[in-house]
């Protein structure tokens, strides 16, 4: 079977989906090669046009292809415009995967589209207009257009069900679970982190992020600490965001140990992971939330909001609070901090919960799926 990948949001600064259409390709492509299939990646994917392709995903295989990786943008554009009129892709795939959102017409190939999440239908004021009517336009395309669907978690394929009530049954459309999983290798054992350590919040600065929970919690963690840890934010600028870089600001005039690296580099990340106290993940909603399966990658215990797929994915390893209340984060932090003796047990548990979660056995699910449509 010959396989094409969507790699296109890879090419550009990465956030989740970016970072779930790397690992999942790279894994479908280990799974796949040694059962005879084939691939191509595809650095410019439907309207999804990339002004520069240098950083987008690459395997060194004969036998995985990138046949638009050289193309320019313009040219890229004519390419999709003549594959939506009919001409066949290279190489004729059986099967693409549309990993960013996209769904373009593929007249001569089965196209299956991942949904990451559906906030831009859940929580439209989360969004900014342009991506929210692009993200509809695009999910409302692959209903009519795609073989097949994969959902990064239960919770977003509940929230499909719930906005389109037996849409499979009628439509006899299959679909699949394929949840993410961490990028990094998984710590050895729990341990516990010196005092020095800090407070990890992890991912694009937006509103579905609440990170102005995270820092009013921390300002009620500052004031009631003995040990006052430091607040490590890391992630892009985001949409929506002048209002936090401006409470940014503010707590650096007051002397508080709050830095934003803004984005980081996977093997920054990592190191962040492994640096830290704990994670902080205070989303209103999440698709799936890499971070967090990743911060339990490192051993970390992890404070998540008790929303969306959170606890989906923390199961009873994390603690949770309601998004709504920054003091009970605030709680969650001190009562963790002010209790030594559960650190390690919690620690354990996030490496326990881990490993719930792999991409080889993410791809190999995916690979079945595709050979069954």
């Amino acid at each position: 079977m010959k396989i094409g990948l969507d790699v296109s949001q890879t090419c550009a600064e990465r956030a989740g989906c970016a970072w779930y259409a790397d690992a999942l390709s790279r894994a479908l492509i280990t799974e796949g090669l040694p059962r005879g299939h084939t691939f191509e990646l595809y650095h410019h994917f439907g309207d999804w046009i990339n002004a520069d392709t240098k950083r987008g995903t690459m395997i060194d295989d004969p036998r995985v292809t990138a046949p638009l990786r050289t193309m320019n943008s313009a040219a890229a554009r004519e390419f999709w415009h003549e594959v939506a009129t009919g001409e066949p892709l290279p190489g004729k795939p059986d099967v693409v995967f549309s990993f960013n959102f996209h769904a373009p017409k593929l007249p001569h190939t089965k196209l299956v589209y991942t949904v990451h999440d559906l906030a831009f239908w859940m929580h439209p004021a989360f969004a900014t207009d342009e991506t929210r009517l692009v993200c509809q336009r695009e999910l409302l395309q692959a209903l009519a257009r795609a073989a097949g669907f994969t959902f990064v978690s239960q919770h977003t394929q509940n929230e499909f069900e719930q906005i389109l009530p037996a849409w499979f049954k009628l439509k006899a459309r299959p679909h699949l679970l394929a949840p993410g999983a961490s990028r990094f290798s998984t710590s050895k054992e729990a341990h516990s982190r010196p005092d020095s350590a800090p407070w990890l919040v992890v991912g694009s600065l937006e509103p579905r992020k609440n990170h102005a929970a995270a820092l009013d919690a921390y300002e009620i963690y500052h004031e009631h600490s003995t040990l006052r840890r430091p607040l490590v934010l890391a992630g892009g600028r985001g949409w929506k965001s002048a209002a936090l870089h401006a409470r940014l600001d503010e707590f650096k005039a007051r002397g508080f140990p709050v830095r934003y690296l803004g984005y980081v580099p996977d093997h920054e990340l990592a190191a962040l992971y492994a640096s830290s106290y704990a994670l902080i993940a205070p989303s209103w909603h999440e698709g799936f939330g890499l971070p967090l399966v990743e911060a339990m990658t490192a051993g970390l215990p992890a404070l998540a909001s008790e929303r969306a797929s959170l606890p989906e994915v923390g199961g009873s390893a994390a603690i949770y609070f309601p998004p709504e209340s920054p003091a009970a984060l605030a709680d969650a932090m001190l009562a963790l901090e002010n209790e030594p003796a559960a650190y390690l047990p919690r620690s354990a548990a996030s490496l326990e919960r881990s490993q719930a979660f792999s991409w080889a056995g993410t791809a190999k699910s995916v690979l079945e799926f595709a050979g069954r449509l």
